[in-house]
């Protein structure tokens, strides 16, 4: 039975989450009763999934339901982290029973829910989230700063910033699965090379919201023309690439907002603000409503939706 952490706080209760992190991947870690995440950060694997074949090269993310059962032929993996947790740890209405409930699609409109999709897939291959550098260690100081708020337990609001690291690490993976969220471009002369480069942008975008992140940070690092990034951004998205960024830190903003009790404070410092006085007028400004009113309309229509109430008291039966 998948244990998941003690909280130290109220011994009563338990997040469903656990960390570990090896030289090198040992299986008997994995369960069959929650789901994982491995984090190879180099070296690879022989293993069959499903009894799927597979070649696995770091660095890699291997995303698994608990249906889905991995064993491993040859191990030449290096500094792997593992993430096991119930989907619950995101959010208590997100039973496993309720993700895989055919109004679950539904509800990740209504609620903003993650999808999973790198999980719940039936296609082996995407379930590998082949990571380049910059994000690979994105995920890393995530992975520590979520460890480091299991293990140390400081005060009351460690579980919220747990799952807020967290978070983040899903919502990388999806990013990732659903191509960044941009659908194939119609005009054939768009060439490869441009769409590899503006992935590049737009992950790095995400990867470094908690800085200060200008048209001129961008061409240092990508030496790519600033105006022809915010040419590809306008093609693309139809947006400016300032656009785009307020977007994106508005959209980070919410889920921290929606799924866990962090102050005013510590999500302006997560998405690139200097106050809480800062990111009350940026929230304003972007969603025309306050965090904190943007947060309770958020957890009630939750708690008043009777889908959800359904799938919960179903569970109980």
């Amino acid at each position: 039975m998948f244990a998941g952490t003690t909280n130290k706080q109220d011994k009563n209760k338990i997040v469903l989450v656990e960390t570990y992190y090896m030289d090198r991947l040992d299986p008997q870690i994995l369960s069959n009763d929650c789901f994982s995440i491995i984090i190879i950060k180099s070296g690879s694997l022989t293993a069959k999934i499903n009894d799927v074949p597979c070649q696995i090269a770091g660095p890699v993310a291997v995303c698994l339901d608990e249906l889905k059962k991995i064993v491993i032929s040859s191990n030449l993996t290096a500094e792997v982290r593992i993430i096991k947790f119930n989907p619950q740890f995101l959010n208590v209405n997100m039973f496993i029973s309720t993700v895989r409930n055919s109004q679950y699609d539904h509800l990740c409109q209504q609620h903003a829910f993650f999808q999973l999709s790198p999980f719940l897939t039936d296609d082996i291959n995407k379930m590998f989230i082949y990571l380049n550098e910059d994000t690979l260690g994105k995920i890393v100081d995530a992975f520590n700063n979520l460890t480091r708020n299991l293990e140390e337990q400081k005060d009351w609001y460690w579980p919220c910033r747990a799952r807020s690291y967290f978070i983040d690490i899903i919502n990388i993976f999806e990013r990732i699965f659903h191509n960044y969220y941009i659908e194939t471009s119609y005009d054939p002369s768009i060439s490869v090379r441009v769409s590899s480069e503006f992935k590049n942008l737009l992950a790095y975008v995400h990867n470094h919201l908690d800085e200060k992140i200008t048209l001129d940070s961008l061409y240092l690092k990508f030496r790519i023309n600033k105006n022809q990034i915010e040419n590809i951004f306008k093609y693309y998205l139809h947006l400016s690439f300032y656009e785009y960024l307020q977007q994106a830190r508005l959209q980070q903003a919410k889920y921290y907002l929606s799924f866990t009790e962090l102050d005013g404070e510590h999500i302006a410092s997560r998405i690139g603000l200097s106050s809480s006085q800062n990111f009350c007028k940026f929230f304003k400004k972007m969603s025309g409503t306050t965090p904190k009113k943007f947060r309770s309309e958020t957890v009630m229509r939750r708690k008043t939706d009777p889908e959800l109430i359904e799938l919960q008291l179903s569970q109980q039966r």
